[in-house]
C-alpha cells in the first residue's frame, strides 16, 4: 500500500491519498496535485472528499508519494521510517 502527502508553505503536511495499491496509483494522485499547484494556484482544493481540509494550489511546495507503513504494534509505528522522494 502507498500514500501521498503534500507539504505546505506553512510547514505542515497533509495526507491526500492512502491505501493506494501500487506505485502507479500513488504517482497518479501526486501528478494530479502537481497539476493543481501549477495550473490552479489561486483555487482552493479539498484534500480528500469530506475531509474539510482545504488547500490553495499556491500553498503546495512539495508532494511526496511513499510506501505506507504497515499497521502494527504502537512501538513499531514509532520506529517505521518513511522513505520516499519529494517532488
Amino acid at each position: 500500500m502507498h500514500e501521498v502527502w503534500l507539504e505546505l508553505v506553512s510547514g505542515s503536511r497533509v495526507l491526500v491519498g492512502s491505501d493506494l495499491p501500487d506505485v502507479p496509483a500513488a504517482n497518479a494522485i501526486a501528478r494530479q496535485w502537481r497539476e493543481r499547484a501549477e495550473n490552479e494556484p489561486d483555487v482552493l482544493h479539498e484534500t480528500r472528499p469530506g475531509s474539510g481540509c482545504i488547500v490553495r494550489g499556491s500553498a503546495i511546495i512539495a508532494i511526496k508519494a511513499q510506501q505506507q507503513p504497515r499497521p502494527g504494534k504502537a512501538e513499531q509505528l514509532f520506529k517505521v521510517s518513511r522513505p520516499g522522494s519529494w517532488l
